[in-house]
C-alpha cells in the first residue's frame, strides 16, 4: 500500500513539472510571435519646410501609430504597408525620427531630418506695453521665432503662439519709461522695434450684470423735495420707452431739492461687492438748456449726495448740458461714494438747480431715461439705430409688428419678415451693412459688448451677423447661448428683449482670412443678416430689431423692479 502511494505522488509531480515546462514555453516574453518591425528606408525630402508633407518609404508602415521628433508629434495623412505621408509640424528640430507601432515596437531612422524655416516678421509692434503684464506681437510666422528680448532680458510664451499672433511675458523684467523689443527669427534675421511707452499695468475684468434701477416703464416713486413747488416735472417719450422730465422757467441754485426718486430693490438692497468699478450711469438730456441731477446713496442708515464735475470729461460744472440724449457714466469711488463697492439700501437720483440758477437767470431742463448701475462706464459707439434703412439688401419695413410689447428705441425700428425655406440655412441676405466701423483699442481695452433689441413676434426669428476687413471675413451664427438662443433667437413672445454678447471676434466662424489678421482699430463693416437657422421650414418668421451699440458693459439690465 505504502509502495502504491508513493508510486501516484512520484508520477503526480513528474506530471506537474512537465506541465510547468509546457505553459513557460507556451508563454514565453515574445509568445513565440513574431511581431512585425516598422522599417524606413527612404523619406522623400530631408530637408522639408516645416508645414509640409513628406512620404515615409519603408516595410510594416501600415501599423504605425505615431511619428516624432523628441516631443514633436507628425500629423500622420495616409498610411499604408510600405509608405506614410507624414505633415512636419511647425515647431520641429533636426533630429531623427522615431515611429513607434501598436505593438510598441520603436524604430529610430538613421536618416536626419533637418526642417527648414519660413522668415518670422512682425509687422505690428504694440503700442504701449503694460508694466508686468504680456505683451502681443503681430506679424508672418511669429510661432517661428527662437528667442525675443524685451529691454536686453529673454522672455518666454505667453500662452500658444499663431503664426499671426503672439503673447509674450514681461513679468520680472526690470522696464523703464520706454523699452525695446528684439526678436529673432529661426531663420536669424534679427528685427528689433523702436522705443515703445511702458505704461502703468490696466486692470482688465468680466463686467457683472447691469442693475437697472429706475425704468420709467415700470412703477417708480417720486418724493417731492423742499423746492418741488419751483418746478414742473413728469413723464415724456424717452430714450426707451418712457422718460422723466423736470423744468422751470429759472433755476433755485442751491436753494433745496426739487425731488428724489429712488429704489430699495425690494427691500434687499443692493451689493456691490463684488462689482470692479461700479459706476452710476444714465441717459441725459437738456436739449441745450441747463439742468441738474444728482446721484444718492443710503448705506449704513447714512445719506450720502455727490456732484457731478468737470473731472468725468463731460464738461459739467454741478450743472449737465446735452443737445440731445447722451449716455453718461459715472465712476461711483470717483464720486466719493463711502460705500461705493458695499452694500447699498437705497440708490436713486436726485434733482435740485445746482450752479443753474446760482447767480444766473438760467432755465432750468433736464430729462433723464434708463438710471443704472453698471460694472464700468459704457463707453458707447452707436452702430446702427433703425432710424433709417441700413444698407442691407432684404426688404425691411419699419415699425412693421403688431401687439409687440416693452420698448424699442426711437421712432423706427427694423422689421424683416419671411417664409423660411426647404433649406433652412440658405442665405437670404442682410438686414443692415454698416460700413466705416471703428473701435479705439484703449477705451475698450477692457472688452467690447455687441447690444441690439429684438422682437420675434408671435413667432422666430434668426439673424447672425458678420464682420468684414479687406480678405478677413468673421460670423457669429450661434448666437449667445446664455439667453436661450441657439442658432435662432428664444421666441420672445412679442416682448421687446435686450440681447448683450461679448464681442470677442477669436472665437468666432473664420469665413475668409484671419481673426487674427482682423484690426478693429481700423475701418470695417458689420452686418447683420438673415436665415432660417434653426427654425423648421415652413414657419413664417419674423424680425423686429433696433438699436445695435458697441460698448464696454452689457446694457442688458438685471430688471429689479420685475
Amino acid at each position: 500500500m505504502k509502495k502504491n502511494i508513493f508510486r501516484i505522488a512520484f508520477f503526480t509531480a513528474i506530471a506537474m513539472l512537465n506541465l510547468n515546462c509546457q505553459k513557460e514555453a507556451l508563454f514565453s516574453e515574445d509568445y513565440d510571435i513574431s511581431l512585425p518591425a516598422p522599417v524606413i528606408s527612404k523619406i522623400s525630402e530631408e530637408s522639408p519646410f516645416v508645414g509640409t508633407q513628406i512620404v515615409l518609404t519603408g516595410t510594416n508602415l501600415n501599423t504605425v501609430s505615431t511619428v516624432a521628433i523628441g516631443a514633436n508629434v507628425f500629423k500622420i495623412v495616409s498610411q499604408t504597408a510600405e509608405t506614410i505621408t507624414v505633415e512636419v509640424p511647425r515647431t520641429v528640430e533636426a533630429g531623427p525620427l522615431t515611429l513607434v507601432n501598436k505593438y510598441k515596437r520603436t524604430l529610430m531612422t538613421i536618416q536626419i531630418l533637418k526642417p527648414q524655416f519660413y522668415v518670422a516678421k512682425v509687422t505690428s509692434w504694440p503700442t504701449e506695453i503694460q508694466r508686468g503684464k504680456p505683451f502681443v506681437l503681430k506679424g508672418e510666422n511669429l510661432d517661428l521665432l527662437k528667442e525675443v528680448k524685451i529691454a536686453g532680458k529673454t522672455v518666454s510664451v505667453f500662452g500658444s503662439a499663431s503664426a499671426t499672433k503672439v503673447s509674450y511675458a514681461s513679468s520680472g523684467v526690470e522696464l523703464g519709461e520706454a523699452a525695446v523689443i528684439e526678436i529673432t527669427p529661426k531663420t536669424g534675421e534679427k528685427q528689433t522695434s523702436a522705443a515703445i511707452p511702458v505704461v502703468a499695468p490696466k486692470n482688465t475684468y468680466i463686467p457683472k450684470q447691469t442693475l437697472n434701477i429706475v425704468d420709467f416703464d415700470l412703477p417708480y416713486t417720486v418724493v417731492g423735495g423742499d423746492a418741488v413747488a419751483s418746478c414742473t416735472y413728469g413723464e415724456i417719450a424717452g430714450f426707451f420707452g418712457k422718460g422723466f422730465e423736470v423744468k422751470a422757467a429759472q433755476g433755485n441754485g442751491w436753494n433745496g431739492i426739487y425731488l428724489k426718486i429712488e429704489s430699495n430693490n425690494g427691500g434687499k438692497g443692493f451689493d456691490l461687492s463684488t462689482y470692479t468699478r461700479p459706476c452710476f450711469t444714465m441717459l441725459v438730456n437738456t436739449k441745450g438748456s441747463f439742468g441738474y441731477v444728482q446721484p444718492i446713496v443710503t448705506s449704513g442708515g447714512s445719506f450720502e449726495d455727490k456732484h457731478l464735475t468737470g473731472a468725468f470729461g463731460y464738461g459739467d460744472d454741478y450743472k449737465v448740458k446735452t443737445d440731445g440724449w447722451e449716455w453718461r457714466s459715472y465712476d461711483l469711488a470717483a464720486l466719493g461714494f463711502s460705500a461705493a463697492k458695499g452694500n447699498l439700501e437705497k440708490f436713486g437720483i436726485q434733482f435740485r438747480g445746482g450752479n443753474v440758477g446760482n447767480g444766473n437767470t438760467d432755465a432750468f431742463y433736464i430729462a433723464v431715461d434708463q438710471i443704472m448701475i453698471t460694472d464700468g462706464p459704457v463707453n458707447p459707439s452707436l452702430i446702427w439705430d433703425a432710424e433709417v434703412a441700413g444698407g442691407g439688401d432684404l426688404p425691411i419695413s419699419f415699425n412693421g409688428g403688431s401687439n409687440l410689447t416693452g420698448y424699442s428705441q426711437g421712432a423706427n425700428y427694423a422689421t424683416y419678415k419671411y417664409t423660411v425655406g426647404s433649406d433652412t440655412w440658405a442665405w437670404l441676405g442682410n438686414l443692415a451693412s454698416i460700413d466705416n466701423l471703428t473701435l479705439d483699442p484703449n477705451v475698450y481695452a477692457n472688452g467690447i459688448y455687441l447690444n441690439f433689441l429684438v422682437n420675434t413676434g408671435d413667432t422666430e426669428g434668426y439673424a447672425g451677423f458678420q464682420i468684414v476687413q479687406g480678405a478677413n471675413k468673421l460670423a457669429n451664427q450661434k448666437l449667445d447661448i446664455a439667453y436661450g438662443d441657439n442658432y435662432k433667437f428664444r421666441p420672445t413672445n412679442s416682448k421687446w428683449e435686450w440681447r448683450s454678447m461679448k464681442f470677442d471676434i477669436n472665437t468666432w466662424d473664420v469665413w475668409g482670412g484671419s481673426a487674427d489678421k482682423f484690426d478693429l482699430s481700423k475701418a470695417f463693416t458689420l452686418s447683420v443678416y438673415a436665415r432660417g437657422g434653426n427654425i423648421g421650414s415652413g414657419v413664417n418668421a419674423q424680425l423686429h430689431m433696433d438699436y445695435f451699440i458697441f460698448t464696454t458693459v452689457p446694457l442688458d439690465p438685471n430688471l429689479i423692479s420685475e
